[in-house]
């Protein structure tokens, strides 16, 4: 590296561009990468998620071989992402317990990826917050179509918590009268095409979700096996309250308080 180039380093935030988020090609001018980038990181941020504060994945600190192998998984996936993205086979999953780290896991494997100096476009999709926006919009084609398009289409999509308004404790939610909460006619409207659309297109995506493949199943077959085919091998499901990490944690700070 030049002396010029290390001075421009500490001078921009982006040295590529010099922060103006154009650069000049034979072909004219385009977009630098950075604008995309920054871009991304405020839809993030839309939904209160920071990607350069999020946690890492050095600070998920297994406890057991089952979660050293959780976390192991993540960095691989991270490692080989260039490799997979485009097979059948191509996204992550972190599924069952609540408070074991699901969401830390799959937020941390996006923000690396997002972060990293080839930036790949990882969308967040929180699944209670997006779906509720989609909703709030159906009648406004035109701006649900681009959110819509935007959870299809990024090259990378999270989705958080999927189906939490499904399930307790691990458990499909019943009502009073003992029948489950399944998927409705407004909810397959919306995430349905999400899904199918970056099946059927070889799209990848990091899914957390207190459900189980089993509970996935009983809430609809088809979407259970677009979900899990394309996870494949890098699946990770926790069973059982000894994997409530929060819970965990918590129990060591009450036990560090008593005199």
């Amino acid at each position: 590296m030049t002396g010029q180039n290390l001075e421009d380093k500490k001078r921009y935030k982006c040295p590529i561009c010099k922060d103006t988020t154009w650069i000049e090609t034979k072909d004219g001018c385009v977009r630098c990468s950075c604008y995309k980038k920054e871009r991304v990181k405020r839809l993030w941020e839309s939904f209160g998620v920071k990607p350069n504060d999020v946690k890492k994945l050095n600070d998920y600190k297994p406890y057991d071989e089952f979660t050293k192998s959780a976390r192991d998984k993540a960095v691989e996936y991270i490692k080989n992402f260039d490799t997979i993205k485009a097979e059948r086979e191509n996204s992550f999953g972190v599924f069952g317990q609540p408070g074991a780290g699901k969401s830390h896991i799959v937020i941390a494997i996006g923000a690396a990826l997002l972060n990293r100096d080839n930036p790949v476009q990882v969308i967040y999709m929180p699944y209670l917050e997006a779906t509720r926006q989609l909703k709030a919009n159906t009648n406004d084609d035109e701006y649900y179509l681009k959110l819509s398009n935007r959870y299809q289409q990024a090259q990378l999509l999270i989705i958080d918590d999927l189906f939490k308004d499904k399930t307790k404790g691990g458990k499909l939610i019943t009502d009073r009268y003992n029948n489950t909460a399944g998927l409705n006619e407004a909810d397959m409207k919306h995430i349905y095409p999400i899904l199918n659309y970056r099946y059927i297109n070889h799209l990848p995506m990091l899914i957390s979700s207190e459900c189980t493949p089993e509970t996935l199943q009983e809430l609809d077959e088809a979407l259970a096996g677009r979900i899990l085919e394309s996870c494949g091998d890098n699946i990770t499901i926790f069973k059982g309250r000894k994997y409530d990490y929060r819970m965990k944690n918590f129990k060591v700070e009450v036990n560090h308080d008593k005199p």
